[in-house]
């Protein structure tokens, strides 16, 4: 009933001319439903509900010019902030060795071996677009010029997405991102990056301090990494739960389609688990890893022959990570 009024709320705001207080409405029906799972809080999910609220918290009243364009310019800092943070998030090297030839794979088996061996210099090429698509959005002089950019390289990552078939749920954002970006920018030639940047009130400051400042943070591991714009970034944990054949009839039946089992060490595969239940990735923070573990762990009455593998964000050079082990005990004893 809950995601039923969501999706209703949703399906009214289109059609009211003054949705304000059905906006505020469903922001939050939206935040209370998500504090129940947190793998609710994927990047188009934060993005869009807060674009939602730079809408629902002014009045959008026709005769105020002013409020609309403090409405608009915090919707237009959040994709800016975006497309900047996303760029410098790839800025490793696993976004090189694993995450962008995973992401292509698709294509690129289509494709003369010859061709498909980028050099790594060459592929950093994409974070650094995505960053100067972002800091030219800011400047009308050069806006016009990233909106292209930018469309076309959501096309682009759609068409590997689509030819991969994974993550569906993506498909819709890289087309929403476009129309964003032709809605807030194509046709803005006076509005500078001061009017973007300045903070006048208390939602502006809100939007620059989460979307512009905080992912710094995810760098150094105090800030989420999908609060940060970090999918598909390669800069993120990863996870699995090693479980012993002996333990695998313990855990229910629905979950054996993503427990590996073809070669030793049998483990289960924390994303996989989630793209096949929720066609979304899990959300690679440690705290979920750990829940996830605990649950695993009563199915199997604490064996010891369950153990979580958490393993780090990779080295920015090199793309080491370490790893953390936590077995059911230890997992007993940090909850």
């Amino acid at each position: 009933m809950w995601f039923f009024s969501l999706l209703c709320l949703l399906l009214s705001i289109i059609f009211f001319a003054q949705p304000r207080r059905l906006i505020l409405v469903f922001l939050a029906l939206a935040g209370l439903l998500s504090l129940w799972d947190q793998n609710r809080w994927q990047p188009w999910f934060y993005q869009y509900c807060f674009l939602l609220a730079a809408l629902g918290v002014y009045a959008w009243k026709e005769p105020d010019a002013q409020t609309n364009k403090t409405a608009l310019n915090a919707c237009r800092l959040i994709l800016v902030s975006t497309y900047f943070w996303s760029g410098v998030q790839k800025l490793n090297a696993n976004f090189v060795k694993e995450t962008w030839p995973d992401m292509a794979r698709g294509v690129l088996s289509h494709l003369p071996e010859a061709t498909t061996r980028l050099p790594p210099l060459l592929i950093l090429t994409i974070p650094l677009l995505e960053i100067s698509i972002g800091v030219g959005l800011l400047a009308a002089k050069f806006r016009r010029a990233s909106v292209l950019l930018a469309i076309a390289t959501h096309l682009i990552a759609l068409i590997l997405l689509v030819t991969s078939g994974e993550n569906i749920v993506v498909w819709p954002w890289n087309i929403a991102m476009c129309l964003f970006l032709v809605t807030l920018f194509w046709r803005d030639e006076t509005t500078g990056p001061r009017q973007i940047l300045t903070v006048n009130n208390a939602f502006p400051a809100l939007v620059l301090l989460l979307f512009g400042v905080m992912p710094t943070f995810s760098l150094l591991d105090r800030w989420d990494s999908y609060l940060s714009a970090a999918l598909y970034s390669g800069n993120t944990t990863q996870a699995v739960i090693y479980v012993s054949p002996a333990v695998i009839s313990r855990i229910p039946a629905s979950i054996h389609p993503h427990i590996w089992q073809s070669t030793q060490p049998f483990f289960l595969d924390i994303n996989r688990w989630s793209y096949g239940d929720l066609n979304v990735p899990v959300y690679p923070e440690p705290r979920i890893y750990r829940k996830v573990a605990d649950r695993i762990c009563s199915y199997t009455g604490d064996s010891p022959d369950v153990r979580l593998r958490i393993k780090g964000k990779p080295n920015p050079l090199t793309g080491a990570r370490r790893s953390t082990y936590y077995d059911c005990d230890h997992l007993n004893s940090t909850d």
